[in-house]
Parts: C-alpha cells; structure tokens; sequence
C-alpha cells in the first residue's frame, strides 16, 4: 500500500470515465429529468480527472527525488 496516490488516482481515473459515460448517456435521454444535468456530470468527472493527474504528478515527482 505504498503507492495509494497511485492506487486514488487510477480509481479517480475510473470514476471520471464512469461519469462521462453518464453524462453521455443524460445527454441523450431527452425525457428524463435528471436533478444534475449533463453539464454536471462532465464537469464532475473532469474534476476527478484532474485530480487524478495531479496525484500521478505528485508521485511521480517523489519517485524523481529518490
């Protein structure tokens, strides 16, 4: 469990793909109502995303130190 940065950021990265997915399919639902639309769901996953690339960033620059 050395690298939970790591392990945090692929799961972030999972999760940001999952929330596309969503957003695509929100986007398409043209009937349903959803209490967060499209746009939420990108942006949540987008901010997971970045997250993730953040915490890869840090780890790698700790690796580099070493």
């Amino acid at each position: 469990m050395e690298l939970w940065r790591v392990w945090l950021a692929r799961l972030f990265g999972v999760s940001c793909l999952a929330l596309g997915i969503i957003g695509v399919i929100v986007g398409f639902g043209d009937g349903l109502v959803w209490k967060l639309g499209v746009v939420g769901w990108f942006t949540g996953g987008t901010l997971l995303g970045v997250v993730a690339l953040l915490l890869l960033a840090d780890e790698f620059s700790k690796e580099q130190r070493r």
